[in-house]
């Protein structure tokens, strides 16, 4: 049964629009969880006044984490909250990401919810911004949205990879469950979608033994029967199970998401650190920038 106790809402108050907020509420009225709003704030000025100095350094952390907090409680008020137990938090700490993810892993949230949005090809080479960090370094689900209210009768799709190690069977259950729930929830479609590779073999050379497209229907029809197994073993979609080729699901899943006019993404993301994530990035940090709907990554 897939719950959710205590989420987590973070508001940047860089944006002018809060999506992640609404969404929280409308999910803790859903799941009747627990709700703690917070943002980051820090006053730069304080690293040029040595400690020395009669500028007494922690009345003004004290005063600007109290104003910053009244601003969240502003913003909470402008949404209907009636009965639900919210909680504002203000994070003191020169790095927005870095503060977050600290936050984040030692209170173990069941889920973090954050405002998404473009990022250029400039920052995506010489910056990692705070949506990748949250990504590789946070051990918790994220749901990045771009809308404030969940449309109804909607559709959501959760991508699965069927290798057989331990870890993605784990991860499938989770986001099987998720995408199920959540469809029920929001009065949403729940389908499960599978990107297998097209095989590499030399078609010229061995023609003679294979016909393609009976080959590709034969591949295909291997991967919906296990894809289908894996479902039926957790759960019952009232959408269907999409089976879809392609050597890159960064390229594929945001074309089938198009195509299928689908809301909400769910997908499996194991985070990589170091040159490899600076220089490349991972999958599911490639997917996001590709994708025009919202994304939930399941850890």
């Amino acid at each position: 049964m897939y719950q959710l106790k205590h989420v987590l809402a973070i508001v940047d108050f860089r944006q002018h629009r809060h999506y992640a907020l609404p969404r929280a509420i409308e999910l803790a009225k859903q799941f009747d969880c627990e709700i703690t709003v917070t943002a980051n704030t820090y006053e730069s000025f304080l690293s040029f006044i040595p400690t020395s100095s009669a500028i007494d350094h922690q009345q003004i952390k004290r005063e600007a984490i109290a104003l910053n907090n009244q601003r969240l409680r502003d913003l909470v008020d402008t949404f209907d909250h009636e009965g639900l137990s919210i909680h504002c938090k203000t994070i003191w700490s020169k790095s927005f990401h870095s503060g977050l993810t600290e936050y984040i892993n030692e209170y173990g949230f069941d889920l973090v919810l954050k405002s998404s949005h473009g990022h250029n090809i400039i920052k995506k080479i010489l910056f990692t911004p705070t949506d990748w960090h949250l990504l590789r370094d946070t051990k918790a689900n994220i749901l990045f949205v771009n809308k404030g209210n969940w449309p109804k009768e909607s559709s959501i799709i959760g991508a699965i990879n069927i290798e057989d190690d331990q870890q993605h069977q784990a991860l499938n259950e989770k986001i099987i469950k998720t995408t199920v729930a959540l469809a029920e929830s929001c009065s949403s479609k729940a389908s499960v979608l599978n990107v297998f590779p097209w095989p590499m073999i030399q078609l010229n050379k061995f023609k003679y033994l294979f016909d393609k497209e009976d080959l590709f229907l034969s591949i295909k029809s291997k991967h919906e029967d296990q894809v289908k197994k894996i479902v039926d073993g957790v759960a019952n979609l009232n959408g269907k199970v999409i089976i879809a080729e392609g050597l890159e699901p960064e390229e594929t899943i945001p074309e089938i998401m198009k195509s299928t006019k689908s809301e909400l993404l769910v997908m499996g993301t194991v985070g990589r650190k170091g040159i490899d994530a600076a220089m490349i990035g991972n999958t599911a940090e490639r997917i996001l920038d590709k994708l025009e709907c919202e994304v939930l990554a399941i850890k």
